[in-house]
């Protein structure tokens, strides 16, 4: 499975960095630090297929937080002089 580094993960979503490669996971950057110090063979979910993955906390060396997708707004403004 492929991920897609440059590309920022969703909201409720945070992208994992390890020594073997990147995974976009389900939760929140303080809910996977907490079960990686919690464990040291954290069990996650994928969050692009929901399949479980078993990463070893020793080997986590980055966590990219998911966003908010910003609405686009148009905006109308009056003319004035005809």
């Amino acid at each position: 499975m492929d991920v897609d580094v440059d590309k920022s993960p969703s909201e409720g979503e945070v992208l994992i960095f390890t020594m073997g490669g990147a995974f976009l996971v389900n939760g929140s950057v303080r809910e996977l630090v907490a079960k990686l110090n919690a464990d040291e063979w954290a069990d996650l979910v994928l969050a692009e297929s929901g399949d479980h993955v078993v990463l070893r906390s020793s080997q986590v060396v980055a966590l990219r937080p998911g966003t908010k997708h910003r609405r686009g707004t148009i905006g109308f403004a009056p003319r004035t002089g005809a």
